[in-house]
């Protein structure tokens, strides 16, 4: 492919124009996309920009590039892209990601951008289409891949919280128990129902799986034997007979130790800045802190930022680290799994206690002491053994996920700036876009 690298200024590339106003009262359901300085803000029923467009932030939250595909509406904190002049948008995208936007902020205390400012911002680009499209689609392959790994994670993620959900909040399989025997059927119907509630399968299926799958339907049995076939109340809850209702001071401890700062990397800093909203993990940290020491982590621990509890920001730590002291380390009790207490306070219920019981109002923090107060449900040994078993392949396969996300995005980090540099080629780009496939 033949084309050439031209030296220019961003606003004869693009051009980039102000969001508009829309106040929260005057918006309307619909399926247009809302796009302020952090991304996604909900949606309205007209759009006042057409897709695919490229989004970043104005005021407030500056730094961060958006690519929307489909028409949408810009609010006021916003840049958008209003002109491509005849460019790549998705070459576009990732030009703009290029852009150091601080160094043209207005450094008040609520940071802004001048359009005209970044307007002036030098740029090296191809001069051909051909060649931006060439170049944004290698840098979206390994995108692309990111979040496929993301979306796998989040349904490894539900597949286990909905196991939980259904053993140790729900009770499904004590409830259909003791639903056969209030209707006079016998104990070995009522394990019958609860092997259906544990496997999903209804009496016939079970009938065929016997046949084909002796072994494990033993399995299935002895687990479902496993589940007590009466209720008690405790505290004006009920729970399984035999299962306890505790604090989770019971279960699990807040964790302890130091780690020198020297022995750590931006891999295994754990700060309430690079945990992820939402549960959704970590990223990799900007910084690391300037003390010489700093709160460890061990694997197994279960990590929760304290500040803004809301945000829901939780991490199954697969590696020894050390984290900010406003990132609190859980640590699992005897008897009580790693996966298990995860899953207890991986619940919504845990984070609203948390907001419910928190200091502050600006920036809420968890109290400690309230924390450990938390009633939640402690079951047999046999069970959570179970349960911690059946779940620990999910978390193999995430953590796996996770590593290979932070190889792609260091790669794609790195290819950016060479690519738009053109101090690789095309050609050795899509060789090193290829080998990732087996990363």
């Amino acid at each position: 492919m033949s084309f050439e690298w031209i030296n220019t200024t961003l606003g004869d590339f693009l051009n980039l124009k102000r969001g508009y106003d829309l106040p929260k009262t005057k918006r309307k359901d619909g399926d247009v996309p809302i796009i302020s300085s952090s991304g996604y803000s909900g949606v309205h029923d007209k759009s006042m920009a057409k897709g695919p467009g490229v989004v970043t932030g104005r005021y407030g939250t500056i730094g961060e590039v958006f690519y929307i595909p489909e028409d949408f509406w810009p609010l006021n904190t916003t840049l958008y892209v209003e002109d491509f002049k005849g460019n790549s948008p998705l070459f576009s995208y990732y030009l703009l990601q290029t852009i150091d936007f601080h160094a043209y902020s207005d450094k008040a205390a609520v940071p802004g951008i001048n359009r005209n400012h970044v307007h002036m911002a030098s740029v090296r680009v191809p001069n051909s289409i051909i060649a931006q499209e060439k170049i944004a689609s290698i840098l979206k392959k390994l995108e692309d891949k990111i979040t496929s790994n993301k979306k796998i994670n989040h349904t490894l993620e539900q597949m286990a919280q909905a196991l939980f959900k259904s053993w140790f909040v729900d009770f499904e399989p004590v409830k259909a128990k003791i639903a056969i025997l209030e209707a006079g059927g016998s104990q070995e119907d009522a394990t019958l129902a609860a092997m259906t509630a544990i496997s999903g399968k209804d009496a016939g299926s079970l009938a065929v799986f016997e046949h084909v799958y002796p072994e494990k339907y033993a399995e299935l049995r002895s687990i479902a034997e496993l589940f007590p076939s009466a209720m008690q109340v405790i505290e004006s809850v009920k729970i399984p007979e035999s299962w306890n209702l505790v604090p989770l001071s019971s279960i699990a401890l807040f964790a302890s130790g130091k780690i020198d700062v020297s022995e750590l990397t931006k891999d295994t800093y754990i700060s309430t800045e690079n945990m992820l909203v939402n549960k959704m993990g970590i990223e990799c940290a900007t910084s690391l802190p300037s003390a010489s020491t700093t709160p460890s982590f061990k694997p197994e621990h279960i990590l929760i930022s304290n500040i803004r509890p809301y945000f829901k920001k939780i991490w199954l730590a697969r590696f020894l680290g050390g984290r900010s002291a406003d990132v609190l380390a859980f640590e699992h009790k005897k008897n009580i799994t790693a996966e298990y207490l995860y899953n207890v306070l991986y619940q919504d219920s845990f984070f609203d206690f948390m907001m419910q019981t928190s200091k502050g109002v600006k920036m809420p923090r968890g109290d400690k002491k309230a924390i450990m107060e938390w009633s939640c449900i402690e079951p047999t040994v046999e069970l959570v053994s179970l349960f911690s078993n059946k779940v620990k392949e999910f978390y193999s396969y995430i953590e796996s996920h996770n590593k290979e996300n932070t190889q792609l995005s260091r790669l794609r980090d790195t290819l950016l700036p060479k690519l738009l540099s053109g101090e690789i080629t095309l050609p050795e780009a899509e060789e090193i876009a290829k080998e990732a496939d087996y990363v």
